[in-house]
């Protein structure tokens, strides 16, 4: 047997639930309204106390008197909320303190007042009825959306906060009620496809005899014949959606491959040479074996290609066995060049090469010649 304390206990959801628990646990319920109080107490045969969720001090009295009472609350479940529609230029700034004071202030207070006697047996479970609304946008209910959504983000936080006090903490997202919530404020609504308050009772049953060491964050609770309910709305999620179409790719500045992550065959661009470890090339770009690489010794030269008559035949690798023959097309850019390390008291090789492009290939395309390592 568990002590639960219901805000918003003498009416709608919260008596749905007050009525659900009380068989089998030690019921408070608590509300401003002594007469409806009196009248659910003596209807469901549950405990009261009076209280005013937007009144810190009240909230606190009437924690402690439950506590002299019962020693500990167990699971306290957050169900006082009231509704406001109307765009917000029209909204009565009276009715906006109204609504943000009882559905976010209302479950915050009530919150702070009950955690130290929780945390104090290391044990407890907090329930806050939520809305879809705290979950989705839709028009003409700003304010009761805001108030909404602020105790979507109070509860994630809190399941974080006192998880290493083992408490858990949970959201409930009920769409459309059977309730009396809208005729309050003068709002009709049809509520031929709403839920019945007392299936949302039932899980709340389900939930508070959960073993303690389980918890589940957040129920999103729905009529699948209200077509303005059933959307793709779930879990609270935070994120970005980002539209690919929006993200334009660079262009121009070489990009870095990591080796790991290097295409096993890429095409290369024929005359270009890819000097990626492991990368592999078309056959013509490369021979089919070299025996020796080591390189002829000679004089420090700068890097660059000395063009001779009569080529010197020598039985050293030159960079004609390296280098791909250039190809018919002479509009293609040259191949790159370069000297072999140097040594003291050797002759410098000339190797025959055909006319350098004007601008070298690497500031033409410097995407060609991946430097990846």
């Amino acid at each position: 047997m568990l002590n639960i304390l219901i805000s918003g206990g003498s009416d709608g959801l919260g008596k749905a639930i007050a009525t659900k628990l009380t068989p089998a646990n030690k019921v408070i319920i608590l509300s401003h309204n002594q007469e409806k109080l009196k009248n659910v107490s003596k209807e469901i045969g549950c405990d009261f106390v009076l209280a005013d969720v937007t009144d810190y001090s009240s909230l606190a009295a009437a924690v402690k008197t439950v506590l002299e009472k019962y020693q500990e609350i167990n699971v306290l479940i957050n169900s006082a909320g009231i509704w406001m529609e109307g765009n917000l230029e029209d909204n009565d700034i009276n009715q906006i303190q109204e609504v943000l004071s009882v559905n976010t202030l209302g479950t915050i207070f009530l919150t702070k007042a009950v955690l130290p006697s929780m945390k104090s047996h290391q044990q407890g479970r907090i329930i806050n009825i939520i809305s879809q609304d705290g979950l989705n946008a839709k028009e003409n209910r700003s304010i009761y959306s805001a108030s909404k959504w602020a105790i979507t983000g109070f509860t994630k936080c809190l399941q974080k906060d006192l998880v290493k006090d083992k408490i858990g903490v949970m959201g409930i997202y009920p769409g459309l009620l059977k309730t009396g919530l809208f005729e309050k404020q003068g709002a009709t609504r049809n509520l031929d496809t709403a839920l019945d308050p007392t299936e949302i009772a039932s899980i709340v049953e389900y939930v508070i005899n959960l073993s303690s060491d389980v918890l589940i964050p957040d129920i999103s609770i729905k009529n699948i014949n209200n077509p303005n309910n059933m959307n793709d709305s779930g879990s609270p999620q935070i994120g970005l959606d980002l539209n690919p179409d929006m993200i334009t790719p660079q262009t121009g500045i070489p990009q870095t491959t990591p080796a790991s992550i290097t295409p096993v065959a890429s095409p290369i661009t024929p005359g270009v040479i890819d000097i990626t470890p492991g990368a592999s090339t078309s056959d013509d770009l490369h021979p089919e074996k070299i025996e020796n690489i080591t390189p002829v010794a000679a004089v420090p030269t700068p890097a660059e290609a000395v063009i001779s008559e009569n080529p010197v035949t020598d039985t050293g690798i030159h960079l004609a066995d390296v280098v791909p023959a250039p190809l018919s097309d002479t509009s293609l850019p040259g191949p790159i060049s370069a000297s072999p390390p140097a040594a003291e008291e050797a002759a410098s090789i000339s190797v025959e090469l055909p006319p350098a492009s004007p601008i070298n290939p690497l500031h033409e395309d410097p995407d060609l010649v991946n430097l990846s390592k």
